[in-house]
């Protein structure tokens, strides 16, 4: 401090003055960065604030535009599944009258009622209406069922076609009598299996597609 009167006294008032100057212009400088700090640090803030804000906003918008099309889709899905369950169970309906009509047809014996031609008339047409019904239905409804379960109601399909015919066909043979012995035994046995595979085999390929039918339309 003595050095400091010194001074004063060696220099003059001015040194007080540039002193004062250099103090006061130090703060001055301090409060003046402090101030442009604060403000910046507000700005951020705020500009923090604001996108935040519109992240938000947006994150409603993209929730609101997914909630639409997850309703959308709800409601294409339970649209196609009622379609699909429609078809399923008329297709299965008709899947039971073809081997209802098949196993009645192929049985290697018939009471006869009242006449034993017409009877077996019926009885072929009966087969013939089901499996047309059976194809004409699954044909333009097979796109509701995946490649490996449409490939088991085409076999199906091929299955009761070629059945019905070779059976009819036998039948016819063996009841004109117009054939040898030998091939009267061939027909025989022919008309014997294709009765049994009817009976006994294709039950098992229709409880096959109940399975498939009830996984689809989640029934247990």
């Amino acid at each position: 401090m003595t050095e400091f009167y010194n001074l004063i006294q060696t220099n003059g008032p001015g040194v007080l003055i540039i002193f004062a100057i250099l103090l006061f212009g130090k703060k001055i400088i301090e409060h003046f960065f402090s101030e442009m700090i604060e403000f910046k640090r507000t700005e951020l803030n705020q500009q923090l604030e604001n996108y935040k804000t519109k992240l938000e906003q947006e994150n409603k918008n993209f929730q609101y535009s997914l909630d639409i099309k997850l309703n959308e889709f709800n409601i294409q899905f339970s649209k196609l599944h009622q379609e699909r369950a429609d078809v399923i169970k008329n297709l299965y309906y008709k899947i039971v009258e073809l081997q209802a009509a098949m196993t009645v047809f192929t049985r290697r014996l018939h009471i006869v009622i009242e006449n034993a031609d017409n009877e077996e008339r019926v009885r072929l047409e009966r087969v013939n209406n089901a499996l047309n019904e059976f194809i004409k239905y699954y044909m333009p409804n097979k796109i509701f069922f995946d490649k490996k379960l449409a490939k088991k109601l085409d076999n199906i399909a091929n299955q009761y076609w070629n059945k019905s015919y070779d059976f009819s066909q036998v039948s016819k043979a063996l009841k004109s009598g117009d054939i040898s012995r030998e091939l009267y035994d061939a027909f025989s046995k022919t008309s014997k299996d294709i009765s049994e595979i009817v009976k006994n085999e294709y039950p098992k390929l229709i409880e096959e597609l109940e399975k498939e039918f009830r996984k689809i339309l989640g029934v247990k």
